[in-house]
């Protein structure tokens, strides 16, 4: 599932065939705005939260999201195009060519005349620098009879938290997913934050995601693991789907998140 440690990753392998590139071939299928053509110049690819910007000359960019299953992938120039039914982009240079496949979101924009599509987007948590004070001041700021859950999904307060790290972070910070915002203190919303901060950073590099401490096995602690044992208490893990509670799905420990609201 892309986060925002996904989009860095993908921003960075992108970057080499890129930046600073002159376009020799370029195709897409569903796109919104103006076309980029062959010729244009690369300025550069970044990430910001879950979206993957290009940025061409003559002031337009290229903004994908990827969604739940979107990707991005490289290939040398000498390749021919897949024949693949998700394909969605391909950016060519002289150094490889970018495909991304899957993405249900794919336009561009003029910069300095168009909306920004991540003009409204908190503080990327997948920076190495991360003011988690803001964040606290904008999940105070955000509604606060919502939950936890929803809070880490709101890329508004923070970007970059998709489901895997919201279940990850809330169980390393011992917070319950349906707890409301306004009945946590801030200690408790650094702690969160701070959390997933951590986690998205620490795994841009990787090619596999993990979220378990050293001495902790496997590779995520509830995230997936619905009726499986705790890997700190052994109490079964609990999981409530997309709609029941909050339009996502969360899973938890009842024992090391415990709730002090009713029984779901």
């Amino acid at each position: 599932m892309p986060e925002g440690d996904t989009l860095q990753r993908a921003a960075k392998a992108l970057a080499i065939i890129l930046n600073d590139q002159v376009v020799t071939e370029v195709w897409f299928r569903k796109l919104r705005g103006h076309r980029p053509r062959s010729g244009q110049r690369v300025q550069r690819v970044y990430a910001a939260g879950k979206h993957l910007l290009i940025e061409f000359d003559r002031n337009l960019t290229l903004d994908t999201h990827l969604g739940m299953s979107g990707y991005w992938r490289t290939t040398p120039a000498s390749a021919p195009p897949p024949a693949h039914p998700a394909l969605r982009v391909r950016v060519s240079t002289a150094l490889g060519t970018a495909l991304c496949f899957g993405a249900p979101t794919i336009q561009t924009f003029v910069r300095g005349i168009d909306p920004s599509p991540i003009a409204t987007l908190g503080p990327d948590l997948s920076n190495d620098i991360v003011d988690i004070d803001d964040v606290i001041r904008r999940s105070r700021r955000a509604n606060g009879e919502r939950t936890l859950a929803d809070l880490l999904l709101d890329q508004t307060v923070a970007c970059g938290v998709g489901n895997v790290f919201k279940s990850e972070a809330l169980f390393l910070a011992r917070l319950h997913p349906f707890k409301i915002v306004q009945r946590v203190n801030d200690d408790d919303l650094r702690r969160m934050w701070t959390t997933a901060h951590r986690q998205l950073a620490f795994n841009r590099e990787r090619t596999s995601r993990l979220t378990t401490e050293r001495g902790d096995a496997g590779r995520t602690y509830v995230y997936g693991r619905h009726r499986l044992g705790c890997r700190r208490c052994d109490n079964a893990i609990e999981f409530s789907p997309a709609g029941k509670v909050t339009p996502r799905s969360s899973y938890w420990c009842p024992t090391c998140q415990p709730s002090s609201a009713p029984p779901l």
